[in-house]
């Protein structure tokens, strides 16, 4: 009886050794994720090594008094003072220039933006030329240089492009005439003008 109860014990234990748990069912794949976040449309006055110019500046040459109407022309957009556009947005954007108030030294005035008498009357200027380079992207926008001139509170376009693509570009090389009214008096006049971008 003894051997039968031993024999049965080996049985039993031999089936449980023989009896192999399930495993748990385990993942074998892994799932990943890449935020690429939209880039910010910037542009800024910047010298030869791409850093911004504190106070850009354009200096027209000195002139005298004179009894007729005269033109006086400077360079906006130079290798030193460039304006530098980054357009990641997959979009147009257009760059606008535009001027407040008028040249002014003390209580003396002449106007930018006076087409009366053909911009002799009061004063005008006029943008003009200008040259755009890309320098990133891998395709090159669709664009126009427009120009034109100064008339009442509308902006003159340095830039308008209209392509579905992202670059970086330079502008340089415009030509900026002002008409200067006949007997305006002598002075050191000033003008502040500002450059804006909108996408479109």
């Amino acid at each position: 009886m003894r051997k039968k109860i031993s024999a049965l014990a080996l049985l039993v234990a031999a089936a449980a050794v023989l009896v192999v748990p399930s495993a748990a069912s385990a993942a074998t794949s892994t799932s990943l994720s890449q935020v690429i976040n939209a880039g910010t449309l910037t542009y800024d006055i910047v010298n030869g090594s791409n850093v911004p110019v504190a106070s850009p500046a354009v200096a027209f040459p000195a002139t005298s008094f004179d009894f007729a109407c005269q033109t006086q022309t400077a360079t906006f957009g130079t290798a030193s003072e460039k304006v530098k556009v980054s357009n990641p947005l997959f979009g147009g954007v257009k760059l606008d220039i535009a001027g407040a108030g008028s040249w002014t030294d003390g209580s003396d005035t002449y106007a930018y933006n006076n087409s009366a008498g053909s911009g002799c009357t009061g004063g005008q200027m006029t943008v003009s030329g200008g040259s755009f380079l890309k320098t990133a992207g891998a395709n090159t926008p669709t664009y126009t240089l427009p120009g034109g001139a100064f008339s009442g509170a509308t902006p003159v376009t340095l830039l308008n492009n209209t392509s579905i693509t992202a670059w970086e570009g330079e502008l340089t090389g415009y030509t900026l005439s002002q008409k200067i009214p006949a007997e305006q008096a002598d002075g050191n006049y000033t003008l502040s003008l500002t450059i804006s971008a909108i996408a479109q």
